[in-house]
């Protein structure tokens, strides 16, 4: 079961990754387009401003859930190993319970509003309205919120689940013992 969440875990992160990808590609086209179209020819398309928004948002987003697996975010302390194995897993368990503080209610109200009402939801209200340039719906764009925390959720459940990425005794990614 523990090696079935790492691999989820993974395997989301691969997902991620080339979406950040090609969220930075996309945006990197939009803009080049965007450049070309206002400075040479002097008429530039108001969507290509909209989609670079939406690229950079959901390109930042997964770029967050990228950086949260390798380890790459914001740490009070490092407890180091030496210290013992209670006080170890104690920091990892409060740790753990830090990013639940942030990503549960981040997680809830993009899916919900007050009394659990799916249409009082982030997304659900995003969907109501569209993009003006491209008449596309927002919910499209606001799904990358919830999209973004629920991955955190798989990739701390890895952690707490023995998953070795990002540390510094970890030569290869998710190495699994057996």
């Amino acid at each position: 079961m523990l090696r079935a969440i790492v691999r989820a875990s993974d395997a989301l992160d691969r997902l991620c990754r080339w979406g950040a990808i090609a969220c930075l590609g996309a945006m990197l086209l939009f803009v080049t387009i965007q450049v070309v179209a206002r400075y040479g020819f002097a008429q530039p398309p108001s969507w290509t401003e909209e989609l670079t928004r939406f690229a950079m948002v959901w390109g930042g987003l997964l770029g967050a859930t990228i950086a949260f697996k390798a380890r790459f975010d914001p740490a009070l302390a490092t407890i180091p190993a030496a210290r013992g194995r209670v006080v170890v897993v104690g920091a990892g368990l409060l740790a753990a319970a830090a990013v639940l503080i942030f990503v549960l209610p981040v997680l809830y109200y993009s899916l919900f509003g007050a009394g659990w009402t799916v249409t009082q939801g982030f997304v659900a209200r995003s969907a109501g309205r569209t993009a003006d340039a491209v008449g596309l719906s927002l919910a499209w764009i606001a799904a990358a919120v919830p999209f973004a925390m629920a991955t955190i959720v798989v990739h701390l459940m890895a952690r707490l689940a023995g998953d070795k990425t990002g540390l510094e005794d970890d030569t290869e990614p998710n190495r699994e013992t057996a």
